[in-house]
């Protein structure tokens, strides 16, 4: 679970751990990573970044060896910085597509060889509901999401053969910290969303693979 230390993320590593699941989570800041092991939220906590390889790997192998073969990843890390288009920065688009998109494809890429040679696996990317409209002062993180989306779809069709799934989930209007930064109210919990997300991530119909579920209560 990346991102997992606070919002969607921990909500999503706390119904999974609910669930039996044995979930490691990972993000930067170690502080909220340990408060949600300590809590029972999580089994394992794993600082790093998504946007380095080495870190990836570093965290796929910990897990490995602390709780066993990956059979479920949920790629939930993302950033937004919002601005006009005209006033963002190149380095702030730069990061978000890195933390949102190139992360995701970093994980997946490191969790998929061990999928097909089990024939198990679920990758649930988290995208939003960004992905799928436009919205002013969110260029990157918008672009970012419809990246996602797509990103999903190709690996689902690269992966229907070997008994891997993948879906994304968009949620819209959840009320975190995130949600804060902009002007729309909140529509619905990060409870509700880590629900449809534990959902996707095991009882989900292998038919629905390359499937972007929204939540926009």
């Amino acid at each position: 679970m990346t991102g997992g230390g606070r919002g969607i993320g921990r909500a999503v590593a706390a119904h999974l751990c609910g669930l039996g699941c044995r979930v490691t989570v990972f993000g930067r800041n170690g502080r909220d990573l340990h408060a949600a092991v300590a809590a029972g939220q999580a089994a394992l906590a794993v600082v790093g970044d998504v946007t380095r390889e080495a870190d990836v790997e570093r965290l796929l192998g910990e897990h490995e060896r602390a709780l066993g073969p990956l059979t479920v990843l949920v790629n939930n890390a993302g950033l937004l910085e919002r601005a006009l288009a005209e006033e963002m920065t190149p380095a702030s688009f730069r990061a978000q597509l890195e933390v949102n998109l190139t992360g995701a494809f970093l994980c997946a890429r490191a969790a998929i060889p061990g999928m097909k040679a089990r024939r198990l696996g679920r990758i649930v990317n988290v995208a939003s509901i960004s992905g799928t409209l436009g919205s002013e002062r969110a260029c990157a993180y918008n672009a970012s999401k419809w990246g996602l989306i797509g990103l999903t779809k190709c690996l689902a069709e690269e992966l229907r053969e070997h008994g891997v799934q993948c879906l994304s989930v968009s949620p819209g209007g959840v009320d975190t910290d995130m949600l804060k930064k902009t002007p729309y109210p909140a529509r619905v919990g990060v409870e509700e969303v880590a629900r449809v997300i534990g959902w996707c991530a095991g009882e989900a119909p292998d038919a629905m693979t390359g499937a972007n579920v929204e939540v926009f209560g």
